[in-house]
């Protein structure tokens, strides 16, 4: 995740320095108020490593977050930008009883960066189309009676939305834009080998996030240089 944001911030100064004549740099702040769904998998396997259960869930969430990026202008149409996700996303927690062991099962999304090109469209004031390269890290959280501990996975996708630019003054502006986001499927598991569990730990378990998809609204301030 690190070294996405490091490329992108890179190659918009180099850009930058390169031909500074004609591009402009933004910063801005965003609140972000976004809804995602996705399909949950998960498959347990018994001592042995045969196939005990697989359960299989769907399941969406609401999330309000704030995002910072920075962005350069290139010419009167273009400007490329990379946006980062400041604090991480949390999904709610999944509570669910076999018996007399509970369990609890919940997803927390990090440091999740899109790397974007924005495009304003002629004739139409201040609205543009934009489209980008996302990258997140998932951190899997499973609490059971067998202290299951999952690896943490990243997953990547694409967003495209359009928006609207209003001026100010002073070279600051807001921006209202709704976006969509689809993100690969991840897998991960808690470390154990397939029949090689024993009562006192448990067999294996696997974990599959499927489908994952998201919308968003954004509200933004812009200071342009």
């Amino acid at each position: 995740m690190k070294k996405l944001l490091s490329i992108a911030v890179f190659a918009i100064f180099s850009a930058n320095s390169a031909i500074s004549a004609s591009l402009t740099p933004s910063i801005g702040a965003s609140y972000n108020n976004a809804g995602y769904a996705a399909e949950g998998i998960e498959r347990t396997f018994r001592e042995d490593g045969t196939g005990d259960k697989t359960t299989d869930d769907e399941g969406a969430f609401a999330a309000n977050y704030g995002s910072v990026f920075l962005e350069l202008g290139v010419g009167e149409l273009l400007a490329l930008g990379v946006d980062y996700v400041v604090g991480d996303i949390e999904t709610p927690t999944n509570i669910s009883r076999e018996g007399t062991t509970k369990s609890t099962v919940s997803a927390k999304f990090k440091d999740l960066t899109t790397v974007y090109a924005k495009m304003n469209i002629p004739f139409l004031g201040g609205t543009y189309v934009k489209a980008g390269y996302s990258q997140v890290d998932v951190d899997v959280n499973e609490s059971m009676a067998s202290g299951n501990t999952y690896a943490d996975v990243d997953t990547e996708g694409y967003m495209a939305g359009i928006g609207y630019n209003h001026d100010l003054n002073n070279g600051l502006s807001i921006r209202v834009e709704a976006t969509a986001s689809i993100f690969e499927d991840v897998k991960t598991d808690n470390g154990i080998a397939a029949g090689s569990g024993t009562p006192a730990n448990g067999g294996r378990n696997e974990v599959t996030v499927e489908s994952m998809w998201g919308a968003k609204g954004t509200l933004s301030l812009v200071k342009t240089f």
